[in-house]
This record gives structure tokens, sequence and C-alpha cells, in this order.
């Protein structure tokens, strides 16, 4: 069976580390992107199973990467959590993220809500 895979999108370097390793320990397939052009392009070859997403990165955010990566069919359906320490953002923009989760987020409840969304119904 075809691990699950999970794009993580931050622009720090001690971030994307720190989840590659939660994920990755428990099972999920990582991979990751340090800008939210590079996670609209990742996503396009590798069609993830879900997104990570921090929201303010600098060359493209994370809504508005968001929404590039929801543009393409094949990527409509794919579940993304904003990561981030202003939820406000996020729960602004009503219908555009699966989840939440603040920063910062226990190991715990990260992986709760990445499984909940990537289980099969």
């Amino acid at each position: 069976m075809e691990a699950t895979r999970v794009l993580i999108v931050d622009d720090y370097d001690d971030t994307r580390e720190m989840l590659h390793m939660i994920l990755a320990d428990a099972g999920f397939a990582v991979v990751s992107a340090a800008s939210g052009s590079e996670a609209v392009a990742l996503a396009k070859t590798c069609v993830p199973h879900a997104v990570l997403m921090d929201l303010f990165m600098p060359d493209m955010n994370g809504v508005e990467a968001t929404r590039q990566i929801k543009a393409d069919p094949r990527l409509r359906d794919v579940p993304v959590v904003a990561y981030t320490a202003q939820p406000a953002k996020a729960e602004s923009e009503a219908g555009l993220f699966a989840a939440v989760c603040v920063k910062p987020c226990s190991s715990a409840t990260l992986l709760a809500t990445v499984r909940a969304l990537t289980s099969p119904a």
C-alpha cells in the first residue's frame, strides 16, 4: 500500500524539518516546499493527499498558493490545513482550508488533523 503523501509548505527551514520528522515518524511520505510558488509547482507533480500550508511567506502567501492549488482539477479535493500563528487569516477565507492548526501545534493535534483528513471515509 502506498504511503499517504503530505506536502509541507513553510518558509522556515526549522519548521519544515520539525514537521517532516513528526509526519515521517508517523509513516507519512513527506515532501516540502519553502515558498508558495514552489508549493504550487510541487503539488502538481507529486499530487499530495494533504497539504500543511503556512500562510505568511515572502513570495506568495499561503492563501494565494492554496487558491492556485485548488484551481487545478486534479488537486481541487486535496485538503489543505492552514498551519499558522494567526488563525484569523485562515478563518476569514471561508471554505478554502479544511482545518487550521495554530502554531505552536502539538504533534498529537497535528497528526490527528492530518489523519482525519486523509483517512478513507
